[in-house]
């Protein structure tokens, strides 16, 4: 049995979901024993049924890494293994359908391929989804406030989340904007 806890814990999170969605037992295959159980039914097959999505997104979109994807389709904390083994209960692919979307767009606009697969470049698009608008049209105004640059810092979200104008604001920008806000009114005498 310890072996086969310590294979368990090898799988990565991308192996795991494929291990569900292919599993046409409905066990839930690699999950913990409680899910197997008869009042975990209708959980257990959402779970499946939604590792099944993912898989098709996946592979729908060149074999997209499920780590990354489960980010934006399922939810921030859905690359966790608790949050995986508690199964999975809500799958948004109108949204990791458009994030694909943008993924390509901006990779096509900073003429960097390898720009669809970064996971920070989804984390920033996700954001300006989930904060801004979710209307293409707007994503690209933003995306052409920045010059495109295939060398592009993608080492974290910043310079794409900057680049696009979505950062947060300076102190500087925010003491400006209160300023003009308090502006004295002008009496007429």
């Amino acid at each position: 049995m310890a072996k086969t806890e310590t294979k368990k814990e090898k799988f990565s999170l991308d192996t795991r979901v494929r291990l569900v969605a292919e599993n046409n037992g409905g066990k839930g295959v690699n999950m913990p024993k409680w899910f197997t159980l008869p009042q975990y039914k209708e959980l257990r097959q959402l779970h499946i049924d939604i590792c099944k999505q993912l898989v098709e997104l996946s592979v729908a979109n060149g074999n997209y890494p499920i780590t990354y994807l489960v980010y934006f389709a399922v939810g921030k904390n859905a690359h966790r293994k608790e949050v995986f083994e508690d199964g999975y209960t809500k799958i948004d692919e109108k949204k990791a359908n458009k994030i694909f979307s943008w993924l390509k767009i901006a990779a096509k606009y900073h003429k960097n391929d390898k720009l669809f697969r970064n996971p920070n470049a989804a984390h920033a698009l996700c954001r300006f989804y989930d904060k801004f608008s979710t209307k293409t049209k707007d994503f690209k105004a933003a995306l052409e406030r920045m010059e495109s640059n295939p060398k592009i810092n993608l080492k974290n979200a910043k310079a794409l989340v900057e680049g696009m104008g979505i950062g947060k604001q300076t102190e500087e920008t925010e003491l400006e904007a209160a300023e003009g806000a308090m502006e004295p009114a002008v009496v007429n005498a």
